[in-house]
C-alpha cells in the first residue's frame, strides 16, 4: 500500500505539472480532462485492475525460486504447518501428514542451512523451471547436500493442479530421503566450542550471532582494502599519465578501475561467506545485496565509460561546435545514463522477485499521457537536434532568421536566442527555427556591391558611354573588387531617366571593412559622374 500511495502522489504531482503546462499553452478543457483520464488509468489500472498479473497461488509456488524463498520465510516465522505445504507429502498417509509434515519441513530447513553452496538466487524464476539441469523438465535441482557420508540432490517437482497453474513442491523422493540425511548427532565446530555461549546460541535469521559479527568484520576489512586499492591504483594511473603520451588509454582504465575493484571485493566476500556458512535465508538476503552491488558496479562502469567517450568527442570539436553542441550532447549523455540506471534497477527488482510487467505497463500508459502533454516540448528538442546536426548556423553567427536580423547567442534544448540589431533578445522555439529560411551572413566569402542610380534621359549618349566606361575602369583598377563580364550596365529605361547598375563583389567577409570600401567607391563614382558631365535624375 505504501508503494501504491507513493505512485499515486507521484502521478498527481505530474498531473498538476501537465495541467499547468496545458494552461500556459491555452489548451482546451477537454484536452486537460483527456490527460487526467490517461494519468488515472496509468495509476489505477496496473495496480488494481489487472487480475491476470496477480499471483494465482496464494503460497507463491509458481516458480522454483519463489517456492524455496517462501518456504524459508515460513520457516523463519516458525510456521512449519505452512512450510509443510511446500513439500510433496503424497507418499505419506493423509492421517500422518499433519504430524510429520511440519517435522520434515524443520529438518529440510536444517539441511538447506548446512549446504554451504546453496544459493536461492541461482534458481530459475521461469514457471517452466531450468530445462537444462535435468532430463526431466518437471524436475529442478536445488542444491547438493552431504550428510552421514551420503551425497544427495534436493529437488523440486512441478505438479499439475486440477484448477489453476502448475505449482512447484519439494519432490516426494527428496522428502522421503530427509530423515536419512539428518545427522545422527550435532557437533559444534572448533570455533564455536571456544566462543562465549551467547554468541553461539543467540540467532538472527537462523544464523548464530558470531557469524553475523564475522561477516560484518569481513565486510569492514574488505571495504578498507578496497579504499586502499583505489587510492593505490589512482596514484599509479596519475604517475603513468605524466610519463606516457597515450592519455586516452589511461582515461579508459581510470573509468573502470573502481567498478572492477568493487567486483573483486564482492567475489572475495562471497568466497569467505561460503566458509562461514550462514543460514539459507540469510544467504538469500546477502545474495540480494551483493546482486545490487554487482549491478551497481556494472552501471557505474558504463556511465564512467560514457563520460570518457563524451569528453573525447568534445575534444574533437572546435570551439564554435563545442558551444553549439553542448546542450544536445549533454542531453544525450543524461538520457543514456538514465536508460542505463533504469535498466539496472529493473534487473535488480526482477531478480528480487518483483513483478516488473505491471510496472512497465504503467510506465507505458503514463508515458503516452506525458508525450501528449509535452508534444510541443519534444518537438522543440528534436528541432534543436536537427539545428545542431545540420549546423546551418552556430553560436556567434550573424544573419537573417525568418526576417529577424541578429546574432545567435545560444541554441538551447527548447529555443534559440537571437540578439537583434535593437540589442533585444528574441527567443525562437526550435521547432519553428528549424523550419525557417536561415540566411547566415557569417559564412559568406565576399559581399555583393550592387548600387544603382538614375541619370537624365536628355543626357547625350556619348556622355553616357563615357560614364559606363569610366566606372568600369574604376572597378577594374580596384584590387578589392571582383567583376564579371559586364559590371556596369544600363538596367532600366523610363520617360525621364536611364538607370545605371553596378554589379560586383567586394573581396572581404568583414562587414565593417566592406562599409569603409563602399564609401570610397561612392566617392570614386561621384568623381566619374562629375568628370563626364552627366546629370543625375
Amino acid at each position: 500500500m505504501i508503494l501504491v500511495g507513493t505512485d499515486v502522489l507521484h502521478w498527481i504531482a505530474q498531473g498538476r505539472r501537465l495541467f499547468r503546462s496545458a494552461h500556459q499553452n491555452r489548451r482546451t478543457v477537454v484536452t486537460r480532462k483527456f490527460y487526467l483520464t490517461l494519468i488515472l488509468f496509468s495509476v489505477f489500472v496496473p495496480t488494481y485492475g489487472a487480475p491476470a498479473t496477480a499471483p494465482a497461488d496464494p503460497l507463491n509456488r509458481l516458480n522454483p525460486r519463489s517456492t524455496v524463498t517462501a518456504f524459508l520465510q515460513a520457516c523463519h516465522q516458525h510456521d512449519y504447518d505452512k512450510a509443510a505445504q511446500y513439500l510433496d507429502l503424497s507418499h505419506i498417509s493423509p492421517r500422518r501428514q499433519p504430524e510429520e509434515g511440519p517435522a520434515l519441513a524443520r529438518d529440510l530447513e536444517s539441511l538447506l542451512n548446512s549446504a554451504s553452496r546453496f544459493d536461492v538466487l541461482r534458481l530459475s524464476q521461469d514457471p517452466q523451471g531450468n530445462l537444462g539441469d535435468d532430463p526431466d523438465p518437471t524436475i529442478e535441482h536445488v542444491t547438493e547436500v552431504s550428510s552421514n557420508d551420503q551425497q544427495f540432490t534436493i529437488e523440486l517437482h512441478r505438479n499439475e493442479t486440477a484448477k489453476g497453474p502448475a505449482i512447484w513442491l519439494f519432490s516426494a523422493s527428496t522428502v522421503a530421503k530427509i530423515p536419512q540425511l539428518m545427522p545422527v548427532s550435532s557437533t559444534e565446530s572448533q570455533i564455536e566450542a571456544r566462543l562465549p555461549r551467547f554468541l553461539v546460541t543467540k540467532e538472527l535469521l537462523e544464523t548464530p550471532l558470531w557469524k553475523w559479527i564475522a561477516l560484518l568484520m569481513i565486510g569492514f576489512v574488505l571495504f578498507a582494502v578496497f579504499r586502499m586499492l583505489v587510492h593505490l591504483f589512482n596514484s599509479l594511473l596519475r604517475s603513468l599519465a605524466t610519463r606516457i603520451k597515450r592519455t586516452g588509454a589511461i582515461a579508459w582504465i581510470r573509468a573502470i578501475i573502481d567498478p572492477l575493484l568493487v567486483l573483486l571485493t564482492v567475489i572475495l566476500f562471497r568466497i569467505l561467506e561460503e566458509a562461514i556458512t550462514p543460514a539459507a535465508l540469510m544467504r538469500l538476503y546477502i545474495g540480494r545485496v551483493l546482486l545490487l552491488v554487482i549491478v551497481y558496479s556494472f552501471a557505474w562502469g558504463l556511465t564512467n565509460l560514457l563520460d570518457s567517450l563524451i569528453v573525447r568527442f568534445d575534444r574533437t570539436l572546435n570551439q564554435r561546435q563545442r558551444i553549439v553542441s553542448r546542450s544536445i550532447v549533454y542531453l544525450g549523455r543524461r538520457t543514456l545514463k538514465t536508460v542505463i540506471w533504469i535498466f539496472a534497477v529493473t534487473l535488480v527488482l526482477d531478480n528480487w522477485g518483483f513483478n516488473m510487467t505491471t510496472v512497465i505497463a504503467g510506465l507505458g500508459v503514463g508515458g503516452i499521457a506525458i508525450a501528449l502533454a509535452a508534444q510541443q516540448t519534444i518537438a522543440n528538442v528534436f528541432g534543436g537536434v536537427s539545428v545542431v546536426g545540420d549546423a546551418p548556423v552556430m553560436v556567434g553567427d550573424f544573419g537573417s532568421f525568418g526576417g529577424v536580423v541578429g546574432t545567435v547567442e545560444d541554441i538551447g534544448l527548447r529555443s534559440t536566442r537571437v540578439r537583434t540589431l535593437n540589442r533585444t533578445i528574441m527567443s525562437i522555439p526550435n521547432s519553428a527555427f528549424a523550419g525557417m529560411n536561415l540566411e547566415n551572413y557569417a559564412v559568406r566569402d565576399k559581399i555583393l556591391y550592387n548600387p544603382t542610380f538614375a541619370i537624365k534621359r536628355a543626357t547625350p549618349k556619348e556622355q553616357i558611354r563615357r560614364l559606363v566606361q569610366g566606372l568600369r575602369e574604376v572597378l577594374e583598377k580596384d584590387k578589392m573588387i571582383e567583376i564579371g563580364p559586364s559590371p556596369v550596365r544600363i538596367s532600366a529605361y523610363s520617360a525621364a531617366s536611364f538607370t545605371v547598375e553596378i554589379f560586383s563583389y567586394v573581396l572581404t567577409a568583414d562587414i565593417d571593412e566592406f562599409y569603409k570600401h563602399q564609401a570610397e567607391l561612392y566617392l570614386a563614382i561621384d568623381e566619374v559622374v562629375a568628370s563626364t558631365g552627366v546629370e543625375l535624375a
